[in-house]
């Protein structure tokens, strides 16, 4: 009896190439705990830590950047954020009984402040000298429109906290979410510059996950600040020239364009549908909080959905583990891309190319400036350049040009992308509705000239 075999052919190397998966990670911009480079850079700057839905009449307990900590409303409700152990005997103050001006410790009554301080410690005899000098950890807590945001740097470098002109305006109504991710901070901060994914992973891979105009690759410019900056992702639609601007504010906070626009029309400076920011929990986990921008004349075809947005889960697609193994297999989304990594990507494994300009882009910026941190110098913030509002510029811009016969069209789509990004950037001295007339009447103005 006879039997063949169908011996594959092909130039098998997994055997050669095994040392690859056994490579170290980036500690240097993946690290985020205390005294690590990455993760004293992320401690200078505010950053989303909750909900403030979470923190009901009961202490809540995190974890944010490898620290655990105790986040709770005292009786008059001020927030605190500290340490999780009674600076005593350690007992955990998640099992505290939360007071006026502060939290006790179950154990023996030592009573904290919202700053750390020791306030009482009833055990302990009169005369006893243990009080003085000791405290617990803590850090400044400011509360604002649904989130509680936290600054754990040092308390000398504190910078003023950042309000954004998108925080605040008229008809906006702005819901919070936060998601979780089994993965380190870095691959889902850089899924936002990564512009390019939009056309495969949402369109053209298994279907159109948005709008099917997303499969046109754009072209890219980038506006470089040193806080950070934005980028334009522009496509043509007909006659249509589409901007889509992005927000890209170090260390992780971005904002990007309406989330299901249709581009058929002029637009001018319409704003972002997503406020969102990258918050390390530690080195393998990590939560997106953001604000979703819910407006009137946003959603023409009735794609969003209010009342899916909030604790663990958002109104779009594809960015949490909200559906089964099989299914994100089939039509994978943004949470499977960036968990799937791994929980710390391994970047000596990756081979970037041009498309990945924007992930370089940032990583050399992060890279740079955690080394002027370990130097002991200050990291720029945005509150540098604008003491009041910060102005931001993302969302999208609609221009009717035309396919112009005696240029070239990716050579015309640039120039459009540069323009506008300097109109955007002139008018960043004016501020709520009067900058907005101004900057839509710019761009009105501009797509005149190309008639």
């Amino acid at each position: 009896m006879s039997s063949s075999i169908n011996f594959p052919k092909g130039d098998f190397r997994g055997h050669d190439r095994q040392f690859i998966w056994h490579q170290e990670p980036d500690a240097e911009l993946t690290e985020v705990g205390p005294g690590k480079p990455c993760g004293e850079y992320l401690r200078r700057y505010w950053m989303p830590v909750a909900m403030t839905d979470q923190i009901g009449d009961l202490p809540y307990r995190i974890r944010i950047l490898g620290e655990d900590l105790l986040l709770f409303r005292e009786t008059k409700g001020q927030l605190g954020l500290v340490h999780l152990n009674c600076a005593h005997r350690n007992m955990s103050l998640e099992f505290g009984i939360i007071e006026e001006g502060g939290i006790r410790c179950s154990y023996h009554g030592w009573k904290y402040s919202t700053d750390g301080t020791v306030l009482e410690r009833p055990c302990e005899p009169p005369g006893s000298k243990l009080k003085e000098g000791t405290c617990i950890g803590a850090y400044p807590v400011v509360e604002y429109k649904g989130l509680a945001f936290a600054y754990m740097g040092p308390k000398d470098t504190i910078p003023p906290f950042p309000v954004y002109d998108i925080f605040d305006e008229e008809g906006d109504e702005m819901i919070p979410f936060l998601i979780e991710s089994p993965c380190n901070w870095l691959q889902v901060m850089e899924n936002a510059w990564d512009p390019f994914h939009t056309v495969y992973l949402h369109t053209k891979s298994v279907r159109t996950q948005f709008i099917d105009a997303f499969a046109e690759l754009p072209k890219i410019e980038y506006f470089d600040r040193a806080y950070g900056g934005f980028y334009t992702n522009t496509r043509r639609v007909d006659d249509i020239i589409w901007l889509r601007i992005h927000d890209q504010m170090l260390p992780s906070f971005t904002q990007n364009g309406g989330h299901f626009p249709l581009p058929e029309e002029s637009r001018y400076f319409t704003r972002c549908g997503l406020s969102r920011w990258i918050t390390p929990v530690d080195d393998t986990h990590t939560m997106v909080i953001a604000w979703r921008h819910f407006r009137d004349g946003d959603d023409p075809r009735g794609l969003t959905n209010r009342d899916d947005v909030g604790y663990g889960k958002t109104d779009f697609y594809g960015q949490s583990s909200d559906r089964s193994y099989e299914e994100r297999q089939r039509d994978p989304g943004d949470y499977d891309a960036w968990v799937s990594q791994g929980p710390v990507n391994i970047h000596k494994r990756e081979h970037t190319g041009v498309t990945d300009r924007g992930v370089s882009m940032v990583r050399r910026k992060l890279r740079k400036l955690i080394r002027k941190v370990k130097k002991g110098e200050n990291v720029p913030q945005v509150s540098d350049v604008f003491s009041g509002v910060i102005p931001t510029y993302g969302g999208d811009t609609m221009l009717r040009i035309p396919v112009q016969p005696d240029r070239d069209d990716d050579a015309l789509i640039k120039e459009v992308a540069l323009k506008v990004g300097e109109i955007y950037m002139a008018h960043d001295k004016y501020f709520g509705q009067e900058r907005n007339v101004k900057l839509k009447a710019a761009l009105q103005d501009y797509e005149k000239s190309w008639s």
